[in-house]
């Protein structure tokens, strides 16, 4: 686990883009995260980098009682939120944790959504792998954020912090990325709606 990273997103846990509960204008963008992860009821679901949980909440209503949500991330301050956000919700389990440390089976996971952590990951293609040998064959990876790339790698640029150097890679860096990683790219838009890859992993 990267404890300065964690530390600052500790001290993030409280900040509007990070605890603010959604609103109109994020209704499009979970619509669209929705549907492009092909997310439905009982499906088994990884959210790595879970933050407060707002999406959290959302996912586990979509997958409901018969599915099942792994949430987790590195800030205990975050995991603290999002375990309040889903309370007494049986089958949404919280970890504070890296996504390099969780160990499960492989192919546990029918879908796999990464809000707003793609660029956080230390060391990404190790990041894909990981995810990629716990997705089932035929499974729905996204990465997303509700903002353009470039909005997202300015403001990282800026911020003088741990996270100044973690960017969301250009479509072509991306695109190799995740053919390497053995998933097929399906959809990449970086629009006003803000930033979606959708990929799966072959059948075959």
């Amino acid at each position: 686990m990267n404890r300065d990273k964690a530390k600052f997103f500790d001290a993030q846990a409280g900040a509007d883009w990070a605890a603010d509960e959604y609103g109109e204008v994020e209704r499009p963008k979970l619509e669209r995260l929705l549907k492009q992860s092909e997310l439905g009821p009982g499906q088994r679901v990884l959210e790595p980098g879970c933050g407060t949980g707002r999406l959290s909440q959302v996912l586990a209503q979509v997958v409901g009682p018969a599915g099942h949500l792994v949430a987790m991330d590195i800030s205990a301050a975050m995991v603290a939120a999002c375990h309040r956000r889903v309370a007494g919700l049986s089958w949404v389990r919280v970890e504070r944790m890296a996504l390099e440390e969780f160990q499960a089976p492989a192919n546990s996971f029918d879908r796999v959504v990464c809000h707003q952590v793609f660029p956080h990951f230390d060391d990404q293609p190790a990041a894909l792998a990981h995810l990629v040998r716990l997705l089932k064959p035929g499974g729905v990876l996204t990465v997303v954020h509700f903002m353009p790339s470039a909005v997202i790698n300015d403001t990282h640029r800026k911020a003088g912090t741990v996270v100044e150097k973690d960017m969301l890679p250009p479509p072509r860096e991306m695109r190799r990325m995740i053919e390497k990683a053995g998933l097929d790219t399906e959809v990449l838009v970086d629009d006003g709606l803000g930033y979606l890859l959708k990929a799966r992993l072959s059948l075959a």
